[in-house]
């Protein structure tokens, strides 16, 4: 029996509809059925790849779902690039068939049979959704950026929750504000405040936990006006764009346009076609911090500071495709992945590990009120946080709910199993957005890295630049893993 040429990543996310299921049941009454590739936007296409299995006819692959651990191997009778026949429709699953003309490559497959995980093979995908089982290759690559150096600092800035567009509280920096508005731009404000505490100048990076925009607002102006504002932040703080670190937030990769009627149905399958939904935002990121926009929205950076490196593990936690409720988070296994690799890399100095995301890992709110439009954890936050721990992360920050507070999680090991130190868990304000919670003001977060010890500020960002109050200050318990 040959080995399987390729795998296939899919999941069962259009609701009431099995993947596998499906596409028995057309094999059962057709003797065949077709089996769609749906490339992602930002994947290679594989060509010469698919070109080959074309030409050489008969194959197998495998079929996997991380998501479930299962994994079948399929027989294939034949290979096609591009559109179908009209009459080959008929061995199409109808619940994709309106969508047919987005699929990439079609396997028609002759037999499903289900098969043992291979985690493995599993864990090669990453982000991706095809994968070539002729050579091994290293996931690792895709979930590691280059290193910054920046030797003669220490503090990362850590911001979210802009809400560039109609939410947004500053100054652009086009605009010019009329007499009597007191409104600075947040670079001002920024600048201000860090000179208040003697640490304009010793800003090593800016971590971005999401929420640029405001519902997906990525029409030219707002767009600019972001790109104008943190080429303004960098010159006031002697910054290059890879010292930009940018995580999507909700409103950055939005699943449906605001006042559409809901289909879930179609809205997953039009997503999960393409990802076309987080093109604005990885285009974006290219342009701002020069980040290819097909790389992993899920990896690992490290900066290496002053007394320290720090490594920072960023996730995409809006991956949700199958509910209206769009507001929660989801990050699943190629964060996960990420985690690993976090926990993976080599320790030569002494290190600080941070893992930075978009939504909650821990409540922040009084009262979360379930609703469609529900503002709460990410789903998979047990996952995260273990995971988390797993990599000896020591801080995780996030945003989303505009409410700063610090906390810190440790599981009781079971079955007698060693206990990983506490993770602190860091919510920061909005630190652009005019809609904060009851009486929570703008806000925003300083880390200052040292050898033996990490600072935090957590200060209030006013909007005329004058000083706010003090959130937090102090050192928070943690110790830098070391060689």
């Amino acid at each position: 029996m040959a080995a399987p040429a390729i795998a296939l990543r899919f999941r069962d996310t259009v609701p009431n509809v099995d993947t596998i299921h499906a596409h028995r049941s057309v094999l059962h009454d057709k003797g065949s059925v077709w089996w769609g590739w749906w490339k992602k936007d930002f994947e290679e296409d594989h060509g010469a790849l698919l070109e080959s299995l074309q030409a050489n006819g008969s194959l197998a692959i495998s079929i996997v779902d991380r998501s479930t651990q299962r994994m079948f191997r399929a027989d294939v009778l034949q290979v096609r690039i591009g559109r179908l026949k009209k009459a080959e429709l008929d061995f199409v699953p109808e619940y994709y068939l309106k969508y047919e003309e987005r699929v990439f490559a079609w396997f028609l497959l002759s037999s499903i049979e289900e098969e043992s995980f291979d985690n493995e093979i599993a864990a090669r995908f990453g982000d991706h959704t095809l994968l070539s089982l002729a050579a091994a290759e290293d996931d690792r690559v895709e979930k590691l950026a280059a290193d910054t150096n920046v030797s003669n600092r220490s503090c990362i800035l850590h911001l979210s929750d802009l809400h560039f567009g109609a939410d947004y509280a500053f100054a652009t920096q086009r605009e010019k504000p009329n007499i009597g508005d007191p409104r600075k731009t947040l670079t001002e404000c920024l600048a201000a405040d860090l000179k208040r505490i003697g640490k304009h100048d010793n800003i090593a990076a800016v971590l971005v936990t999401g929420d640029f925009t405001t519902g997906g607002d990525w029409r030219d102006g707002t767009r600019e006006d972001v790109l104008q504002e943190f080429k303004a932040l960098r010159g006031v703080l002697g910054l290059e764009p890879e010292q930009i670190i940018a995580v999507p937030g909700n409103h950055d990769i939005v699943r449906y346009p605001k006042g559409s009627p809901i289909d879930i149905a179609a809205i997953v399958l039009s997503n999960q076609t393409t990802y076309q939904h987080e093109r604005e935002f990885r285009t974006f990121v290219d342009e701002l911090i020069g980040r290819n926009w097909k790389d992993s929205l899920n990896y690992v950076h490290r900066i290496r500071l002053k007394e320290a490196d720090v490594l920072l593990c960023l996730l995409n936690s809006c991956t949700i495709v199958a509910t209206e409720w769009t507001e929660y988070g989801f990050v699943g296994t190629s964060g996960i992945d990420a985690m690993g690799t976090l926990r993976d890399e080599p320790i030569t100095r002494p290190t600080f590990k941070f893992v930075a995301l978009h939504h909650h890992l821990l409540p922040v709110a009084g009262v979360a009120a379930p609703n469609s439009k529900g503002v709460t954890l990410s789903l998979d936050a047990s996952d995260l946080l273990d995971a988390a721990q797993n990599a000896g992360a020591h801080i995780a920050l996030h945003g989303h709910e505009h409410m700063p507070r610090i906390a810190r999680y440790q599981t009781v090991p079971l079955r007698g199993a060693t206990m990983a130190p506490p993770l602190h868990v860091v919510s920061n304000g909005s630190a652009g957005g005019k809609r904060t919670p009851g009486s929570e003001r703008n806000a925003y977060c300083l880390f200052d890295l040292q050898a033996d010890r990490l600072h935090l500020s957590m200060r209030e960002l006013r909007f005329d630049a004058k000083e706010g109050a003090s959130l937090f200050d102090g050192q928070l318990d943690v110790k830098p893993q070391v060689p």
